[in-house]
């Protein structure tokens, strides 16, 4: 289990999450297709490098704090040169739908994640609920808690 994914469980244990967080993890300089930001006011500050002095969990209950709506949407997370860059919060997601095998009843954001883990330089997509945490990389699925 890499750092992120500590992270993440922080997140799901603290959380006793009532809506799914879903934390996209990307390659490259531009952010991926097929996602837009939501605006939000006040916008949580945002391009802090990850690491043990800032790390996610501590970072997105301090968004929170300062505004609840940021948890409506993904979080995206850039990988440069495998330093975690988080870029911002409430992102939509519209990706194209992914030829890969789906599980029933599962809903708009697990089937969002599974499909946007498909997408060209994203690296992964976590995907938090009630039940624990998912972790989806190329339309593959791993339990994480």
């Amino acid at each position: 289990m890499d750092n992120m994914d500590n992270e993440i469980i922080k997140i799901f244990k603290k959380k006793g999450t009532k809506h799914a967080i879903i934390i996209v993890l990307f390659k490259g300089k531009r952010l991926p297709k097929f996602c837009v930001p939501m605006l939000r006011k006040p916008n949580p500050k945002i391009n802090i490098t990850l690491n043990e002095n800032n790390n996610l969990s501590k970072i997105y209950f301090s968004a929170l704090k300062e505004n609840p709506t940021v948890q409506d949407g993904a979080m995206l997370i850039q990988l440069k040169r495998d330093t975690p860059i988080l870029k911002g919060f409430s992102y939509r997601l519209f990706p194209p739908p992914s030829n890969v095998a789906r599980a029933r009843n599962k809903g708009s954001g697990y089937n969002s994640s599974l499909n946007f883990s498909c997408v060209k330089r994203v690296a992964c997509v976590y995907f938090i609920n009630k039940d624990g945490v998912i972790k989806f990389i190329k339309g593959r699925k791993k339990k994480i808690i």
